[in-house]
């Protein structure tokens, strides 16, 4: 006996097909539809409405280092540096590979070094020593950012650039000249990069070797007063004494006030 087999109406699987669909992909439509909203919100200034579209991404997919990036972002251009830098963290976390992120941490971390090193008058009384302190713990982790961006990019010229200032600032002078040197390696026309590895050269007592480069310096610009002014100590140290004094004189007529004091001091 033929036994007829039930089916189900085709009208029945296709809209079960449909819910299925629906209900895998909308919270996934759902999360760039909103990522998109918080996108525009930023290009269009409203920051506080992008940070509210972004949290509320956050909350949905923890995850995703994108509206964390976005978010940091906004912080930042409403102020909340703090803020800016622990969605960096986060995003960084979630994408160690993305140099976008990286260098928005680096900046978000420089704009809070400018901020603490400001007028003493816009900062609130309190304890000199602890605030000099958070100028330099703040200056250590943006060295340390900085390392996580030239993992990523060892060719970026302005990370090393960045990363010597930094520490030159924390005494490593020889580690300033490694970054300074490859800067230069990579852009030879950053003359702003010989004049600061002369710095690091001279707090090193390399005299020759900062001669040369405060040198160079002076070479593409004759009227740049510090040039010669740190040209003129670091000859005077190297035993030069009054080609030394001479570049004094000659800083001194370009401007550089401190010249008269280190005149009176070394070039009697």
């Amino acid at each position: 006996m033929d036994v007829k087999t039930r089916r189900c109406p085709l009208w029945v699987v296709v809209f079960a097909a449909v819910l299925f669909v629906q209900g895998c992909s909308f919270p996934a439509v759902q999360e760039e539809l909103l990522l998109e909203a918080a996108k525009k919100k930023f290009k269009q200034g409203d920051y506080a409405g992008s940070v509210r579209d972004c949290s509320q991404l956050i909350a949905m997919e923890p995850e995703d280092a994108a509206p964390y990036h976005l978010r940091g972002l906004g912080r930042q251009a409403l102020s909340d540096l703090r803020g800016a830098l622990q969605d960096f963290d986060s995003a960084a976390e979630h994408q160690p590979w993305n140099d976008v992120v990286f260098r928005s941490r680096v900046n978000a971390r420089l704009a809070l070094l400018d901020s603490l090193e400001g007028p003493a008058s816009e900062h609130p009384a309190g304890d000199p020593v602890l605030f000099r302190m958070q100028i330099v713990t703040t200056r250590i982790i943006l060295t340390r950012d900085l390392d996580g961006l030239l993992r990523i990019d060892p060719e970026d010229a302005w990370a090393h650039g960045e990363r010597g200032t930094r520490r030159f600032e924390l005494g490593d002078a020889q580690g300033a000249i490694e970054d300074f040197t490859e800067v230069l390696r990579l852009e030879p026309e950053a003359g702003w990069a010989y004049y600061d590895r002369g710095l690091a050269e001279a707090a090193l007592e390399d005299y020759p070797a900062a001669i040369t480069d405060f040198t160079r310096v002076l070479t593409e610009d004759r009227s740049d007063g510090w040039a010669f002014y740190q040209r003129g100590l670091a000859r005077i140290y190297a035993g030069d004494h009054d080609i030394g004094c001479s570049d004094l004189r000659r800083a001194l007529d370009l401007g550089v006030e401190e010249s008269e004091s280190a005149m009176e001091e070394l070039c009697r």
